[in-house]
């Protein structure tokens, strides 16, 4: 991957530096930057007043053409996102999306050499880095937004954690994620691939509450989700020998039945311990995913912001 960022970049006359390339293209300030199996490609350009223009040029005239997942939007400028399957295609791709964007800017009138905040013409810039690419600013430019961004995390570090509210928040997506195991497991699926959808919507639904990303939200998310997907596979079994019981005409405690089986059956206990496991394996999955993407949204965007 490295190497073949680095073969692109030379071949552009860009910057390189481990998985990104910043540069110029077509006169405009542009950037790539690999992230696990996502690419995203930064146009460092103050739109003005064809904003809108151009993001709906975008998002809806060629969003089926570029195949791209997302475009968002930054106060340096806007990326393009998409999964980057293979460093060959993912460079086609990109390149692609350089030359025609460029060309429709430039058609447009988008002008390519102001500031990338404010859209003045740079006499004196300053190279930053702002969303882990750098590019040409002004040096008063990029302070403010350091300014803001540094106060907007620490009024975020001030704010009560709520704790109780993002713990509700956690539990409604982990019994969200349990409805679905239990769907599934009643028509006869994989339920265990459902875990990874309750740790998913408990981690979202943890912040939409009010909850604090910080390691108490990691702690509270994966108990949460780990305990309840657990709780309803054998809640779920456990119905289902009830349901057995009934067609047979057989009376007595579910639960106990249940058990007796796994005890006395080697068939049944394999194939319960066997759906355990995968249960199991699929609900660590998505925690380990949740706790992944948590970490990284813990990382300060001010601390990622230097000037050169």
């Amino acid at each position: 991957m490295n190497k073949k960022i680095a073969d692109f970049a030379a071949a552009h006359g860009f910057y390189c530096d481990k998985k990104r390339a910043c540069g110029l293209y077509n006169g405009y300030q542009v950037s790539i930057r690999f992230d696990s199996t996502t690419a995203f490609v930064g146009f460092h350009v103050n739109l003005g007043e064809k904003t809108n223009a151009v993001l709906s040029w975008l998002t809806i005239t060629k969003k089926k053409d570029f195949r791209i997942a997302n475009v968002i939007t930054d106060s340096s400028g806007f990326y393009c996102i998409f999964l980057a399957w293979t460093a060959g295609g993912s460079l086609k791709k990109a390149e692609n999306l350089l030359r025609e964007i460029t060309d429709y800017m430039k058609a447009t009138g988008v002008p390519c050499e102001g500031c990338p905040y404010c859209g003045r013409p740079m006499e004196k810039p300053a190279l930053v880095e702002d969303q882990s690419v750098l590019f040409y600013a002004h040096d008063e430019c990029f302070n403010n937004k350091y300014m803001q961004v540094a106060a907007a995390e620490s009024a975020e570090s001030a704010a009560p954690n709520h704790y109780l509210n993002g713990f509700a928040g956690a539990l409604i997506g982990a019994l969200a994620g349990c409805a679905v195991f239990a769907i599934l497991f009643a028509i006869g699926y994989l339920a265990s691939l459902s875990s990874l959808v309750g740790a998913l919507l408990a981690s979202a639904l943890y912040s939409k509450f009010g909850g604090k990303n910080n390691k108490v939200k990691i702690v509270i998310v994966t108990a949460v989700t780990f305990v309840l997907i657990i709780i309803t596979f054998f809640v779920c079994n456990i119905v289902y020998v009830d349901h057995l019981m009934a067609e047979n005409h057989l009376y007595g405690s579910a639960t106990q039945m249940f058990f007796r089986l796994i005890r006395m059956d080697a068939e049944v206990k394999r194939a319960v311990i066997g759906d355990l496991l995968m249960t199991i394996l699929f609900t660590v999955i998505g925690i380990v995913v949740n706790v992944v993407a948590m970490v990284r949204q813990q990382k300060k965007t001010s601390s990622t912001m230097k000037k050169y």
